[in-house]
């Protein structure tokens, strides 16, 4: 049953996050605030439970445009379930696309829950009780926050920035067509430099209750 503000109901919040912002801990701190399921690495998982493919063979492609993995996975698999695979079916960018898809579609209707990436908000655009967030924060502020929870130089943080959220980018274009940094995209948009993520989460979480 909806609330009586006139606004729709949220019963499931999406994260797309720049990398570093801290969108994988804001995931992790709903999920114990609200009570309810998390799915970041999880969606692979499920995945891998619903096609048979080994879920590190899902991440080699995960988030992911590199031409080497999408179209040479094939090569990671033992000589048995290759042999077993259609290689232009299974190891389609498009095929792992849709099989991600409707993962998320199929936890979606399990009930309340947070997604953290995978273009999950795009997955669920045909349903009106979606929070969709992104997190973001300047690059250096990104680039100190990781060097220090992920104890390497400043030169290796900067590549793996640079790296992902250029993937999460063209991810993001190539199966929706959208800009990734789009603000138009998302309900909710957090500076985590400003603003940090057990308030973002508290912010969140009142939106949510406040719409049951």
């Amino acid at each position: 049953m909806g609330n009586n503000s006139g606004k729709p109901q949220v019963n499931i919040i999406t994260i797309s996050r720049q990398y570093g912002a801290g969108g994988g801990e804001l995931g992790h701190i709903l999920s114990e605030r609200l009570g309810i399921p998390l799915y970041n690495h999880q969606i692979l998982s499920e995945m891998s439970r619903g096609t048979g493919i080994r879920e590190t063979i899902l991440r080699a492609a995960d988030e992911s445009m590199n031409d080497f993995q999408a179209n040479r996975l094939m090569e990671f698999l033992p000589a048995k379930e290759r042999s077993a695979l259609d290689a232009d079916t299974v190891f389609n960018q498009k095929t792992l696309y849709s099989i991600q898809e409707s993962t998320i579609r199929s936890l979606a209707e399990k009930g309340p829950c947070v997604f953290v990436g995978r273009l999950a908000d795009f997955a669920l655009r045909d349903r009106d009780d979606v929070m969709s967030v992104f997190l973001y924060a300047p690059r250096e502020w990104r680039i100190e926050r990781m060097m220090r929870l992920e104890h390497m130089s400043y030169e290796e943080t900067a590549r793996r920035l640079r790296r992902i959220d250029r993937e999460r980018r063209n991810y993001c274009k190539y199966y929706t067509g959208r800009d990734w940094n789009d603000c138009s995209r998302y309900g909710c948009m957090f500076n985590s430099m400003f603003m940090d993520l057990e308030t973002i989460a508290g912010i969140i979480c009142r939106r949510m209750k406040k719409s049951m």
